[in-house]
């Protein structure tokens, strides 16, 4: 029998474990999460039909759960998401048992949004805390035959004997120093058994298992399927000049997703060594052939740390002149390239910001209205009134308007008045809304909070931008 499962049959028998290998603790505390996750899905359901089902006269699609104060609901698909008050998020479809199917990526999403998580949830966001990496490691369950994968893609379901001990493992008191010793023993947690009962041996035990934890991680970034969910892992256990290397290689190895997070990590850290192979990245990284994402990343990186500064901004022109990225119908970052090129190369931004304003790619014209928006200078003003004149729909204008009516200049209200007066929304026939009318209805809150994520931005780079941006000659 595998080591993990015998190892939780024996923590909830509170008996010790047959001989044999030990378990890995990431996956033994997975799995043990996920035995809990059950029980809560189970309680979601009991909510469902006794809250929100038609007998209990509740018909909206989202709001405040009947009788129970500070939680909400919002239906969607075949799922209901249920957030506490604390901020705890249960989303979970419906496939008709009851809620015994997990989707990796909600039981992930409810884990993060744990605020006091208990020792399970706690010690498996130490060893696992993205939701991609959950996601591999449940993979790597249901290869072991840990899990039982259902037909309906990625969901599964824990093994029947997990799923009977759910009620038992969702109530077990973590709190008791003792229990959580006994459990860290059995489980293989070494580090955490070295907190409860410090010794030596325990110690020396815990060692062990870093190094263990740390041959898994960088077994994973090796394979090209699995490297980037387990970069964010890495950090907690690599050295600076250890992270820098690691990351280089990914970083090399490829134009993708992977290299780009690579480097988004790097950045995080302006202290660690300068990384040779995000400058290599730039050298060989072609418009035509490779999406914008790791560019944009190895330029901020370098652009940054005043490093290769002609080369960054040869390539952030480069692709943000590409009208269409492979696999999609626009160019999906023009606008974060565009605000890249105003906060480090003025001289050749406005052509691209005028661009990201006028994409056919709705985040794109969010992202630079947004950011306009909460730079609040005139010249932001001045090209906004622009785009708003260039557009033809509702739809292409919705950012635009929203940051204009943001702005609440004199200037700004009258040219809104102009242009809803002369246009018409687009409105569907029949029951259900039209794409062009959802986005109306929630276009003010997607922009909000863009502004909101700017913020600091526009304040640390507003002063070194001219008021009347847009009237400066270049030389």
């Amino acid at each position: 029998m595998h080591p993990v499962l015998l190892a939780v049959r024996a923590a909830l028998a509170a008996r010790p474990v047959a001989a044999g290998p030990p378990p890995d603790p990431w996956h033994a505390w997975l799995l043990v999460a996920l035995a809990r996750q059950v029980d809560r899905q189970r309680w979601h359901v009991r909510v469902q039909r006794m809250h929100l089902s038609e007998d209990s006269g509740e018909d909206s699609d989202e709001g405040q759960v009947p009788g129970m104060p500070g939680w909400r609901f919002l239906f969607h698909g075949m799922g209901l998401c249920l957030t506490a008050p604390d901020g705890e998020t249960i989303d979970v479809d419906d496939h008709g048992d009851g809620g015994l199917t997990i989707d990796p990526y909600f039981f992930a999403q409810r884990i993060r949004s744990l605020r006091h998580p208990a020792l399970p949830e706690e010690r498996l966001l130490a060893f696992l805390p993205t939701a991609d990496a959950m996601a591999v490691a449940i993979r790597e369950l249901t290869e072991e035959g840990l899990l039982v994968p259902r037909a309906e893609g990625q969901v599964f379901r824990v093994l029947p004997e997990l799923e009977e001990s759910a009620g038992a493992l969702a109530s077990i008191d973590f709190s008791d120093a003792e229990l959580r010793a006994r459990w860290a023993e059995l489980l293989g947690d070494h580090e955490l058994l070295a907190l409860e009962r410090p010794s030596a041996e325990a110690q020396a035990r815990a060692a062990a298992q870093r190094a263990a934890y740390k041959r898994y991680l960088l077994a994973r970034i090796a394979r090209e399927a699995t490297a980037r969910a387990f970069i964010d892992p890495l950090e907690a256990v690599l050295t600076p000049a250890e992270l820098v290397d690691a990351c280089a290689g990914l970083i090399d190895a490829s134009v993708n997703a992977t290299s780009g997070h690579a480097i988004e990590r790097l950045d995080a850290h302006p202290d660690y060594p300068v990384c040779p192979a995000v400058g290599r990245l730039l050298a060989r990284a072609d418009p035509a052939v490779h999406h914008p994402y790791a560019v944009h990343a190895a330029a901020r990186y370098l652009l940054r740390r005043g490093l290769e500064r002609d080369r960054a901004v040869e390539a952030v022109l480069a692709f943000a002149r590409v009208r269409v990225v492979a696999g999609y119908k626009g160019n999906p970052f023009l606008g974060e390239l565009a605000l890249l090129l105003l906060e480090f190369a003025p001289p050749h931004a406005l052509p691209a910001l005028r661009r990201g304003l006028r994409s056919n790619t709705p985040a794109v014209r969010r992202d630079v209205a947004g950011a306009l928006a909460a730079l609040g200078q005139p010249w932001c003003l001045r090209e906004l009134l622009l785009a708003l004149d260039d557009a033809a729909t509702f739809e292409a204008s919705a950012s635009v308007r929203a940051a204009l009516a943001w702005l609440g200049s004199d200037e700004a209200r009258e040219a809104l008045m102009r242009w809803t007066q002369t246009h018409v929304l687009r409105a569907t026939k029949g029951p259900g809304y039209g794409w062009e009318e959802v986005q109306e209805a929630n276009v003010d809150g997607f922009l909000a909070r863009e502004i909101e994520e700017r913020r600091a931005w526009a304040d640390a780079v507003r002063p070194a931008i001219d008021p009347d941006f847009d009237r400066v000659v270049w030389g």
